[in-house]
């Protein structure tokens, strides 16, 4: 698994305080501290902090070395007496000698020739003194801080896991065992032995899969990697260029993880995949990266149709030391494979023509858990491939939570699938509250009442549609044709409103805040139902044939500009709401999609009208209120 796919748990584990006997003294012994008792077998190390005071206290015949710090904690725990013989200082103990707890088990004869396994080493950075003893157990296969000691003390890995996490067959009082699931076993056999001092058990994060939701182990095994390390700076710096929706998803949470890169690996253990394109020679070990299917043919000679394992290892290649490569039998992760879509979409290299016109991407949308995954490698792929950024523009969104905040589950029962809600509602309802419902990379709370409300308002839009129809069906008009007519108060206000929001809009969309794109969109339409119409009745009904076109032509340009806007967030209604009025008004154009986005003309906006006819809206419905108190009154 990559790193970024680790998610982390509170969980309750095994702490135990295990005794080291110190080579060469009687009863004398490091005390360590571990959460994992199944990677005791592993160590090779002890890490202590070179600047710490470190005590050597006794307590009935032993003699133990701890943090001075630390001591009244481990008094507690054990219930013992510590006295302390001599103090000194953590770096004094660099290259104490111990035996490890499991040599009667195992012989660690591979490491006999070098001097600094099953010693003292010194740490400054992962040695602390919040928890445990101030001494830590380090085993350099099993996690990543313990290697990185390792590999600078020279100390080499050392797990014979399989990957199933299994205990090997050579270890005969282990075998079959598996990690993390037996660690009470081993907690037992160093109790037996007389090395545990004391168990409990503790809080803390552990890593777990994000797909089975399993606790991992951690194995050192050989991969490929991307080295990006040296690269954080450059890409920290086109990060500043990205215009990330919300900022502090870019400017905190991305600027962030880039701050603790690692360098990536690429390669998994898996069948379905990508085959890696590394062909490794067996004698000389020498090796070749395919860039191309014509280099491999160039280099091969046959290549198989299907690319895929197991056809594409029947491919040998002749190495200069006579002997042949053979491609290595691992698969690239998917992230690399989703990192390269900004260019392998635009059949990069074959074609350079889409990918001049269309890289990078303007515009990427996705979930805030894509901090550490998509983003994360749509950045390092295209930073190591062009050392450039492959977007310009993103959009992170939040979860679908249900109505009182908690995450959707099974074991809840509180989830609501789509078709659930599209059978009822249709696809355009869903994604017109979805859009609007929440501020970017804020979880939205689902809500069956907030969706009743979209779906009215819908019909709403459907009904102004039908209304425009009946009208110009009645008058013997078509509003497409109507050109420049005289325009009263009431079509000055709503071609003024219309124009108003036109310009929010587009000016939302330009800035990728797209979900306060849509309640500006249906203020049109519903502002065209609530008022306008109620205003224009009377013209409708008894005014002058230059008053009726002007209030069919303000209808038509309303709607056909709403829809043009609305169409990038519910396509289905304003598709056909569209094909209704091309059947009817003769429209030229097949499809709403091909017209133009509306521009708002300046000349028509009024705000000091807007503002004027907000007020007076507010005093009616006032007044409307009042009065329908009163009439209660009077009933009572």
């Amino acid at each position: 698994m990559a790193k970024h796919e680790l998610e982390y748990e509170r969980v309750r584990d095994h702490g135990i305080y295990v005794k080291f006997p110190v080579e060469g003294k009687k009863d004398e012994f490091l005390i360590i501290f571990t959460t994992a008792p199944w990677t005791i077998l592993f160590n090779l190390g002890i890490m202590v902090n070179p600047d710490f005071f470190y005590a050597r206290v006794k307590t009935g015949k032993e003699t133990w070395i701890i943090a001075k710090d630390l001591m009244e904690s481990l008094k507690k725990k054990t219930g013992k007496n510590l006295d302390i013989l001599t103090t000194l200082k953590g770096k004094e103990l660099k290259g104490m000698r111990y035996r490890h707890p499991f040599e009667k088990y195992y012989t660690y004869s591979e490491f006999k020739g070098n001097k600094k396994v099953h010693t003292v080493i010194l740490s400054k950075e992962y040695v602390d003194l919040e928890t445990g003893t101030g001494l830590v157990h380090m085993a350099p296969g099993c996690g990543q801080e313990d290697y990185e000691v390792g590999h600078r003390e020279k100390i080499p890995p050392f797990n014979n896991l399989d990957e199933y996490g299994m205990f090997p067959k050579e270890i005969n009082k282990f075998s079959g065992w598996k990690a993390k699931i037996d660690d009470k076993k081993f907690i037992e056999i160093l109790e037996e032995d007389g090395f545990l001092i004391h168990s409990e058990t503790i809080d803390h994060e552990y890593p777990h899969c994000w797909r089975c939701k399993n606790p991992v182990i951690f194995r050192t095994t050989t991969q490929w990697f991307f080295s990006v390390e040296d690269l954080r700076q450059d890409m920290k710096r086109l990060n500043k260029e990205i215009n990330w929706v919300p900022d502090w998803a870019g400017s905190r949470q991305f600027d962030s993880w880039l701050d603790n890169l690692r360098d990536n690996g690429i390669t998994r253990q898996r069948y379905w995949g990508t085959p890696i394109p590394v062909w490794r020679c067996k004698e000389c070990k020498d090796y070749v990266v395919i860039g191309s299917i014509k280099e491999l043919k160039g280099l091969g000679g046959k290549v198989p149709e299907n690319l895929h394992i197991p056809f594409i290892d029947k491919v040998k290649l002749k190495c200069k030391c006579g002997g042949l490569k053979e491609r290595i039998p691992d698969i690239l992760d998917v992230w690399v494979d989703a990192g390269t879509t900004s260019w392998a979409c635009l059949d990069f290299p074959q074609r350079e023509d889409l990918f001049k016109e269309f890289y990078p991407a303007d515009f990427i949308l996705e979930g805030k858990d894509q901090i550490r995954g998509w983003f994360n490698l749509l950045l390092i792929n295209s930073m190591l491939a062009f050392g450039n950024a492959s977007f310009k523009n993103v959009y992170m969104h939040g979860f679908v939570q249900d109505a009182e905040g908690r995450k959707m589950s099974k074991s809840l029962g509180n989830y609501i699938l789509p078709e659930e809600v599209i059978s009822k509602y249709g696809a355009d309802v869903l994604r017109y509250y979805m859009i609007g419902g929440a501020a970017p990379g804020v979880d939205i709370n689902y809500n069956f009442e907030d969706m009743k409300v979209k779906y009215r308002n819908l019909d709403i839009l459907w009904n102004l549609h039908n209304y425009l129809i009946m009208q110009s069906n009645f008058l013997k008009k078509n509003p497409s044709k109507i050109k420049s007519p005289k325009l009263g108060l009431e079509e000055q206000y709503m071609l003024s409103f219309l124009n108003s929001r036109i310009e929010e809009v587009t000016t939302l969309f330009e800035n990728y805040q797209l979900n306060e794109t849509a309640v500006k969109i249906e203020e049109i339409f519903l502002e065209l139902s609530r008022n306008y119409v109620q205003m224009i009745r009377d013209k409708l009904n008894s005014g002058s044939e230059s008053e009726k076109s002007a209030v069919l032509y303000v209808l038509y340009e309303s709607l056909i500009k709403t829809l043009s806007m609305l169409t990038t967030i519910t396509p289905f209604i304003s598709e056909k709401i569209y094909q209704n009025l091309k059947k009817e008004f003769n429209l030229k154009e097949e499809s709403i999609s091909l017209l133009s986005w509306p521009k708002a003309d300046k000349k028509l906006i009024n705000k000091q009208l807007e503002s004027g006819m907000q007020e007076t809206s507010e005093i009616v419905q006032e007044i409307l209120a009042q009065r329908n108190l009163e009439c209660r009154r009077q009933v009572k």
